[in-house]
């Protein structure tokens, strides 16, 4: 069997967007970058056994040492491929670092185990990667993946397949104010950066004032010589998120892997959840699954195959919004699908969520984890339930970085996947590792 290099860049919407464009106004959180940079541990998920996961910053020993107990064996960096203290550093993706660190005779002999190279996002040195390490890599040219992750190329489809749905593209900031009013006397407005991230370059505007102060932003850029590309629609009363992720095969045929309940707090992605038989056949009914393999007939005929998530909306109203969102790319939803294949084998559910904390206690990983164990939550084969930590450097990596501990308070997140029978279990569960964090010193935020 053909063994796989995995690695991911979870914010490579910044390495696809023109650096020309104008961006709406957002607070610099250098604690949530740092974050995100640390999100590819959680690609352990797709690794069989014998594969590799490179990560930029080195998974800690003692979660690779529970990894492995509970059955996912895999290869990994023992070091960092970065300690990211200056600027520069901080700003180079993850195939960029690869490409220096060809010469460390570690990552050199990690990745000749290994035959294929897999990336949650395609980047622009993802075929370099390839070229300079020996390592197949089957993926479309950066152009179309460009192209195909474009709002504006979600937006248009979803009006082709969707006739109820408006929306207008914005190429100054008059026609931002224009078109912006003209939304508002009917509804709230949300305008979209066209290569914006879970959380970031989406704003909800509901009156003239907020919008007239955003256009005047955009226009102080525009005087700096970026050009306009945002897209404005109304902004809908939604039920519930869902999404679907299917994979489009290099013959163009379409396998459809999962459908996943999507929680999100504003625009933020908080995690995914199994939906109900009913509501499967309620979307199948509601011609959502036609409508999904058309999106996949055009992906192709545009140049792209691999894998794809594309998010949806249930409205207030009882109707569909089959095409919010294109993500040719892996996603966090086919991350829980595949802990749902990972806990299938014990006959349980699971939840796949995440913790924003806040802490400036010293404890270390390890004893986060003994605790856990004391306390019967740490999941293991045979368990009814538990919690299984899918993220070690997510949850410490602002402390770790701050060698000169200037951070008073510093910003942390534990990604998990809380296994269970029943939702009571599930909400016990969960209730007694808020309980142990809090205990702990890590405090709680959502």
């Amino acid at each position: 069997m053909k063994k796989c290099v995995y690695y991911g860049e979870f914010n490579a919407e910044k390495y696809w967007r023109n650096n020309a464009l104008a961006k709406l106004p957002q607070i610099p959180d250098n604690q949530a970058e740092n974050i995100i940079k640390s999100m590819d541990e959680l690609l352990f998920v797709l690794c069989s056994t014998g594969d590799t996961l490179i990560t930029r910053y080195k998974i800690d020993l003692v979660q690779r040492e529970y990894l492995k107990s509970i059955g996912f064996s895999f290869s990994c960096n023992y070091m960092n491929l970065t300690n990211d203290v200056l600027k520069e550093e901080r700003n180079k993706n993850i195939c960029k670092l690869l490409l220096e660190s060809y010469d460390c005779s570690g990552v050199k002999e990690l990745l000749k185990k290994s035959s294929e190279l897999s990336a949650f996002a395609v980047l622009p040195e993802s075929n370099e990667i390839s070229e300079k390490y020996g390592l197949a890599f089957d993926s479309p040219k950066i152009n179309i993946i460009r192209r195909v992750n474009s709002k504006i190329y979600s937006s248009n489809i979803n009006r082709e397949l969707n006739r109820e749905y408006s929306f207008e593209i914005i190429n100054s900031s008059e026609e931002l104010n224009e078109v912006g009013a003209k939304y508002l006397r009917k509804s709230p407005i949300i305008i979209k950066d066209s290569f914006g991230v879970s959380g970031k370059g989406n704003l909800v505007i509901s009156s003239e004032g907020i919008l007239q102060r955003i256009a005047k932003y955009i226009k102080s850029q525009e005087r700096l010589g970026k050009s306009v590309e945002f897209i404005v629609e109304p902004f809908l009363e939604k039920k519930q998120d869902f999404s679907c992720q299917f994979f489009i095969h290099r013959s163009g045929d379409m396998e459809l892997l999962s459908i996943q309940e999507v929680r999100n707090i504003g625009s933020s992605y908080h995690g995914s959840y199994t939906p109900s038989k009913e509501f499967i056949e309620f979307i199948s009914k509601k011609g959502y699954f036609s409508i999904l393999k058309e999106v996949s007939k055009r992906l192709y005929n545009d140049g792209y195959y691999g894998d794809v998530c594309v998010d949806s909306m249930l409205l207030k109203s009882g109707n569909i919004v089959p095409i919010v969102e294109i993500n040719a790319r892996k996603s966090m939803s086919l991350i829980k699908h595949n802990i749902d294949k990972y806990v299938s084998n014990f006959k349980l559910q699971c939840a796949f969520t995440f913790y924003n904390v806040t802490f400036s206690t010293d404890i270390s990983y390890e004893q986060i984890i003994s605790k856990m164990k004391e306390k019967a939550l740490l999941f293991k084969p045979g368990s009814s339930k538990g919690v299984i930590p899918l993220s070690s450097n997510t949850l410490f990596i602002n402390r770790y970085l701050d060698k000169n501990q200037r951070i008073k308070n510093y910003k942390g997140r534990l990604y998990l996947a809380v296994i269970y029978k029943n939702e009571e279990e599930k909400e016990d569960t969960l209730n007694a590792l808020v309980q142990l964090l809090n205990k702990s010193g890590i405090n709680v935020l959502n």
